[in-house]
């Protein structure tokens, strides 16, 4: 991708030529992630807790909690690519955000007011479309915006308003459950529509893109993998061509980043089972708990992004990705219980290292065009870790306790970090 000299704030005397929009319309992209994950954290801390009204078994409940990656692995990569098709007077992926928040919002308006479990079942699916719709083409806005030599740290920014948001979640709308249930679930829906509203109204997608140069206005066939043609917006093509191509990095960061998520998502989704059958905590208490992940994620988010640009963005994440398994371990042990909030802290440091760097690591390898269906292919690989791990978590608690409930994300975690040094010779902007 060629660098443009506008990239360093210097005007080319061109007509329309501006110096980059900034950091703080990175901030307020931001805030859709924000959204993103205020809707998660609650979505996580409840909907287990929520369906064992009605179920006795962990294996089922797991089984429903893989709903959401059942559409991030159909719908969510699916519209990713298709917004690079698209050209609207909005943009690109602008119209996918327009149609995907109201339909999350009132998914979330709905949950809490469950009365059957069909009825929570259909609140869960619209929630899930309506954000699977919109995630990706929203996420890919950052690349498109953003020169590529300032994406690890604005990525960064990203990762920290994502933990604010989870931040948020956790300590502002949870404790309002005990006032009433349906409260936080109301006020998420109020954070997501207040975001769509700021990135609507300050970040002009067209614009913005034309001067970042990631993107033409019209679709475009692009060279990939080996000279293959792969069409943009197309993603069976991408993902065909990145497991054939001689250049493997893309292919191991995808499966990296797998294990990963596997490892960290399915201890998310069941942690607040796990805090108050095995720790005897109450509802509160436990999502607190995941607070001390968070929290140490948010502090590390834009110094890990800096890092990563000064030692290389590869040796970055494998620092990450070894630390949280050392992580792991520790927790597989069943410390005392005042160590476990030190290694959720642990945790979540190395996995501020680990994910702020890994994305631009793989927009960086997409070839021009490309960035709504290379992040589509990185939210398929997230969406396919969803859709193993919650069942599994369940399944080995199951058949041999709590006891075994870290060792599972320890073996994915061991995996990952085995693919991430598998990366080799990862040079310019990708290292």
């Amino acid at each position: 991708m060629a660098a443009n000299p506008a990239y360093m704030g210097s005007r080319t005397g061109g007509p329309g030529d501006e110096p980059w929009a900034g950091w703080w319309r990175v901030v307020i992209l931001g805030t859709g992630y924000l959204g993103i994950q205020v809707v998660w954290t609650l979505y996580n801390a409840y909907l287990p807790n929520f369906y064992g009204q009605y179920l006795a078994s962990n294996f089922l409940i797991g089984l429903i909690m893989i709903l959401d990656n059942v559409a991030a692995a159909t719908i969510q990569p699916y519209f990713g690519a298709l917004s690079d098709r698209v050209s609207t007077h909005l943009g690109r992926r602008m119209p996918f955000i327009f149609i995907g928040v109201p339909l999350t919002a009132l998914g979330l308006v709905l949950i809490p007011r469950e009365h059957s479990l069909a009825f929570l079942l259909l609140a869960t699916v619209i929630m899930n479309v309506g954000i699977s719709v919109y995630s990706s083409p929203a996420v890919a806005l950052m690349p498109d915006v953003t020169p590529p030599d300032k994406r690890a740290r604005a990525n960064g920014i990203i990762m920290l308003m994502g933990g604010l948001g989870a931040i948020l979640a956790i300590f502002v709308l949870s404790p309002s459950f005990d006032r009433g249930r349906t409260l936080p679930f109301d006020q998420a829906a109020l954070v997501v529509l207040a975001s769509l509203a700021l990135v609507a109204l300050l970040v002009p997608e067209r614009r913005l893109a034309r001067f970042a140069g990631s993107e033409g206005d019209e679709p475009a066939a692009v060279p990939a993998g080996d000279g293959a043609p792969a069409q943009r917006g197309h993603l069976l093509v991408a993902l065909r061509a990145v497991a054939r191509s001689s250049d493997r990095r893309a292919f191991w960061l995808l499966l990296a980043a797998l294990a990963w998520v596997a490892a960290v998502n399915g201890a998310q989704n069941m942690f607040t089972r796990y805090g108050t059958e095995a720790l005897g905590l109450s509802q509160v208490q436990a999502t607190f708990m995941l607070g001390y992940f968070a929290g140490p994620f948010i502090l590390l988010s834009i110094p890990a992004g800096i890092l990563g640009d000064r030692i290389g963005r590869l040796l970055a994440t494998r620092l990450g990705s070894a630390g949280i398994v050392l992580a792991f371990f520790a927790l597989a042990l069943q410390p005392p219980g005042a160590l476990v909030p030190v290694l959720f802290a642990v945790a979540g440091l190395c996995w501020a290292l680990l994910m702020t760097n890994a994305y631009p690591i793989l927009v960086n390898l997409a070839p021009p065009g490309t960035l709504g269906t290379y992040t589509g292919l990185w939210n398929l690989a997230i969406a396919v870790a969803g859709l193993i791990s919650p069942p599994l978590y369940g399944a080995v608690v199951d058949l041999l306790g709590w006891a075994a409930f870290f060792p599972v994300g320890l073996v994915f975690l061991v995996l990952g970090t085995w693919f991430i040094l598998r990366v080799r010779g990862a040079g310019g902007t990708a290292s």
